[in-house]
């Protein structure tokens, strides 16, 4: 696999036709730290295939870049129409029942990262064993997405449950602002823990993502 295939590969899982990302967040998703170069040499971005970031980070995956603001560090990614799995805007939405758990994460890291008008992004906290989905630059902001259901679609699932309280006693262990669980495919999971356990905890809060991308703050009451 090339150097920056794992840039394309998450390009290719998105399911929308523009994205913005950071410097800091493609070095995260590649692993390693981009050339200085790419900080301030605009044709560093060419959709030029003879270079091997272009042909791997991005053109091989039918993408382009489409804009480079050097003040603040922010790449645009435009998906090139036709191309690759054919997924949409709207198909991302109408289909959410049925993304992956990788899809349901990398929609909720672009919905909370507008939420909290913040990049998130997959990193590690310091002393934590722990790969969190959606973190910001500054660690002020750490959270992890849930793509969960009912057993058999009615009855309480306790092994996610459990899971459930691991990933809020790993959050708790974060020195964190704002820490959260985002939750997809089935709104009675958080629900019903939160009926069940939410008085235990104070400082971690439920969010829900539904099938029309609307994004909701679950109460505990």
């Amino acid at each position: 696999m090339g150097k920056y295939e794992n840039l394309g590969r998450h390009l290719d899982a998105l399911s929308v036709n523009s994205v913005d990302f950071s410097i800091s967040g493609i070095e995260a998703i590649l692993g390693f730290p981009l050339p200085s170069s790419a900080s301030i040499y605009r044709p560093w971005w060419a959709n030029d295939k003879t270079h091997v970031q272009a042909r791997d980070g991005w053109m091989k995956y039918g993408w382009n870049v489409d804009t480079i603001d050097f003040s603040t560090n922010i790449v645009r990614f435009k998906k090139i129409l036709g191309t690759n799995t054919g997924n949409n805007e709207k198909n991302y939405v109408n289909q959410s029942d049925e993304l992956s758990p990788s899809q349901f994460e990398e929609k909720a890291r672009i919905i909370m990262s507008k939420h909290f008008s913040q990049e998130l992004y997959p990193q590690k906290i310091e002393n934590i064993p722990k790969l969190f989905d959606l973190v910001s630059k500054d660690r002020s902001i750490v959270g992890d997405a849930k793509y969960l259901t009912m057993v058999r679609g009615i009855s309480i699932p306790p092994a996610k449950f459990s899971t459930i309280a691991e990933y809020i006693w790993l959050l708790e262990k974060t020195n964190a602002k704002n820490k959260f669980l985002v939750f997809g495919k089935d709104k009675r999971v958080p629900e019903e823990w939160l009926k069940r356990y939410g008085s235990l905890i104070s400082d971690i809060e439920f969010y829900y993502i539904d099938s029309n991308n609307k994004l909701e703050k679950i109460v505990w009451r």
